[in-house]
């Protein structure tokens, strides 16, 4: 009967802990800008994270600003590049810089099990690593043998293979983890930064600018601390690029304006032609 009861209350406290934590607090409404531990409300949450399409619980940790800034210079308001589907179209310098962003995310953010946990478990243990190391060993080798009779297109076609084989080697989380811990940690799921459209962001820019004043203080709903930072160095570019356009059309304007004056100063001056 005892053992009953407390298996019982086990299953209850482990339920309310997993599917709880990781919800929002309802007790406000965090308008403006807030760290994400305070809004997810606690520092720590179990998650159901992805794994190759596979979910398993573990803990996560809510990053603050300053970590986040530490993990590399990548905004989630326009990084539609973090996406499974559009990262396979990036070149392989832009991969190494993503992955190396997501990869220091998910080192702040796996508490249980950590990080390095996950690689000693995964990296020495992983049948499909093992035989992917193997593959790009006989494909090297393969490359070095043939490669002064091979076209430019099978070159590049090998090289190509040999960089994304690298990739899934020296990267041992999949696709999914990885963009799922982006997010979660940069809060993007219970934050409005992709609510803000351009001309959200050009009005704001344009208030500040003359109110002297931070063009965040123009943007109003639900966001993180590290939201603040990003929407202004945005919204500054948007401006910036705003008063390029401006000009190029002012001048173009003028140009036309002094042209056209032009023409009809020389059809003046020169003499008409007599039939």
């Amino acid at each position: 009967m005892i053992k009953n009861c407390l298996r019982k209350l086990i299953k209850e406290l482990l339920k309310e802990e997993i599917t709880d934590t990781s919800k929002i607090n309802d007790e406000a409404v965090f308008n403006g800008y807030n760290p994400i531990e305070k809004i997810r409300n606690g520092l720590f949450h179990w998650v159901a994270v992805p794994f190759n399409g596979k979910f398993i619980y573990c803990q996560l940790r809510c990053p603050n600003a300053t970590q986040i800034e530490q993990c590399g210079n990548i905004t989630n308001i326009v990084e539609e590049k973090l996406q499974p589907d559009n990262i396979k179209k990036l070149n392989y310098e832009e991969l190494i810089q993503i992955r190396n962003y997501q990869e220091a995310l998910c080192k702040i953010t796996f508490n249980i099990p950590t990080f390095d946990k996950i690689l000693s478990v995964v990296g020495d243990n992983d049948f499909v690593i093992s035989e992917k190391r193997k593959e790009l060993e006989e494909i090297e080798k393969t490359f070095n043998e043939n490669k002064n009779t091979m076209s430019e297109i099978e070159k590049a076609t090998i090289d190509s293979r040999i960089k994304t084989i690298e990739l899934q080697i020296g990267f041992i989380l999949p696709d999914d983890t990885m963009a799922f811990i982006t997010k979660w940690a940069m809060g993007n799921d219970i934050s409005d930064i992709k609510k803000i459209n351009k001309n959200m962001f050009l009005r704001a820019a344009v208030l500040a600018q003359i109110n002297h004043k931070a063009p965040s203080d123009y943007i109003s709903g639900t966001f993180t601390d590290y939201n603040k930072s990003e929407i202004d160095a945005y919204a500054l570019s948007i401006y910036q690029d705003f008063q390029k356009d401006q000009k190029t059309v002012q001048e173009s304007k003028h140009k036309w304006f002094l042209g056209g004056r032009k023409r009809t100063e020389d059809e003046e001056i020169l003499p008409k032609r007599k039939k």
